[in-house]
């Protein structure tokens, strides 16, 4: 919004004004003061809806709404990067607000601002490529481009990650919920390269693929790679602790952690929602479909909802505390194979029974409401399938629950089974009812008694590189 001032004074650069008024607000008169006030009371519901986002954002970047700048009240602006955000609603059409528009970045820019602006159907039906947008902007402001990227050399630099095991799932919500785990995690090292494509060095004992193609890695840097014509290649040391065929999101957490350290080295100029996207190349490697249940918490961190795939929506979800106790009965369970086995179809009854219950839980997590959780924790669609895969599932679930824990089940496709609980000292019950389980029937175990990760990819000092074999070796 622009006031017309006839008999007072304008401020326009390199005038004498105070130095206090115009470092953040470019000498606005305090008549704008009180028109940003004023507006503030009487916000659209776009600019609420937004402002919802922007206030409390994670993009580390602070914004003020209704903020006075010279003769103008910017709808949104952050001060560090200079940027301001414009609402339009229907009264910009006219002509006469057009060419004021028009003046008024014009003007905006004479400071070295950056201006956007988004129309109020936007924001209303489109939010959240809306905030995809602002976010690519927020990332190209505070890294702004400096030419091609100079390519390192292999085994020089590069970027160390640590991503996270995650649970799929979650019981009911097949193939649309998941959460990060605070351990355990995969090292991933990532370097530039001046040679096409992507090397890949494995540094553990799982003799996995190091072809691009057949690797889950390396399929999600390739889809990257399509996208940034600048770049000719990388170099990957991979040191996976987290299983292959675990049920804890091993696949995701090699192409979520590859996607993320790429995008540091590349200055972050992709968002997290390009990222889920590239890593589900990964995940079609790994078991024949593009899914984002582990990929999607594993970027994001904390517990997510996949809305849909097609168009990419994913939904952060806020939890309670919870505490997670993992256990992993020593053998392999293909997520493929797990998928193959499941109906095609299923009863009216039992969908609206499984409906009831994803709604149930979501909105456990989001009211913090324990018991709710617990009553929500309950599968009659995948689950009875798939447990007859797992050897001990049915007693380590009941065991588990009478001995005080929420409920859990099968993470991602098995074999590992996940209880929560709303206490550390509840978790460490329910790992002693696991081992007696599996120390009885006679199966090899691991055990992970742990939180919910709320950061997901996580950078690290560099890890040193070890020298490894490459090369082809397909499957």
């Amino acid at each position: 919004m622009r006031l017309n001032f006839d008999n007072i004074v304008q401020y326009h650069p390199g005038e004498d004004n105070s130095q206090k008024n115009w470092d953040m607000h470019y000498g606005a008169h305090p008549l704008i003061f009180k028109k940003a006030e004023q507006l503030r009371n009487r916000m659209t519901f776009a600019e609420e809806l937004i402002w919802n986002y922007l206030k409390t954002n994670d993009w580390g970047f602070k914004f003020r709404r209704q903020h006075p700048i010279s003769l103008y009240v910017a709808d949104f602006y952050c001060h560090k990067l200079k940027l301001v955000i414009e609402i339009d609603g229907n009264i910009h059409e006219r002509e006469d607000v057009k060419s004021n528009d028009i003046q008024r970045e014009d003007d905006l820019r004479d400071f070295g601002l950056t201006v956007i602006r988004f129309k109020n159907e936007e924001i209303i039906g489109k939010l959240e490529t809306v905030l995809s947008t602002i976010q690519k902007k927020l990332m190209q402001l505070h890294n702004p481009p400096l030419g091609p990227p100079v390519p390192v050399r292999t085994g020089v630099g590069g970027i160390s990650i640590l991503s996270p095991a995650t649970v799929a799932n979650v019981v009911c919500g097949f193939d649309i919920l998941g959460f990060a785990l605070n351990g355990p995690n995969d090292e991933i090292t990532l370097q530039l390269s001046d040679e096409p494509g992507v090397h890949i060095i494995n540094q553990d004992e799982f003799d996995l693929p190091t072809v691009a193609e057949k690797n889950v890695s390396g399929a999600a840097l390739l889809a990257l790679l399509e996208e940034t014509p600048d770049v000719k290649g990388f170099t990957l040391y991979s040191k996976k602790h987290i299983k292959p065929g675990s049920g804890i999101g091993s696949s995701a957490a090699s192409a979520a952690g590859s996607v993320v350290a790429a995008n540091h080295l590349l200055g972050n100029r992709f968002s997290k929602e390009d990222l889920v996207r590239f890593a589900m190349f990964g995940e079609k490697v790994a078991s024949g479909v593009k899914h984002a249940d582990n990929i999607a918490p594993c970027i994001y961190g904390g517990v997510t909802l996949i809305r849909s795939i097609h168009p990419l929506d994913i939904v952060q979800i806020d939890a309670p505390p919870l505490h997670v106790t993992v256990v992993h009965p020593q053998i392999e369970v293909r997520t493929s194979d797990a998928r193959q086995i499941l109906k095609q179809q299923v009863l009216l009854k039992d969908a609206i029974k499984q409906w009831g219950n994803i709604a149930g839980l979501v909105a456990g997590f989001i009211k913090g409401d324990y018991d709710l959780i617990g009553r929500s924790l309950e599968d009659v669609i995948i689950e009875p399938i798939r447990s007859i895969l797992i050897p001990g599932f049915d007693e380590v679930k009941k065991n588990c629950k009478e001995a005080g824990a929420l409920g859990g089940g099968i993470s991602g496709s098995g074999p590992s089974i996940f209880m929560l609980s709303r206490d550390a000292e509840t978790a460490r019950v329910v790992e002693v009812v696991m081992k007696e389980v599996y120390e009885r029937i006679g199966v090899a175990y691991q055990t992970h008694v742990t939180t919910i990760n709320m950061e997901g990819v996580k950078v690290v000092p560099p890890a040193p590189v070890r020298t490894g074999t490459g090369g082809p070796k397909g499957e």
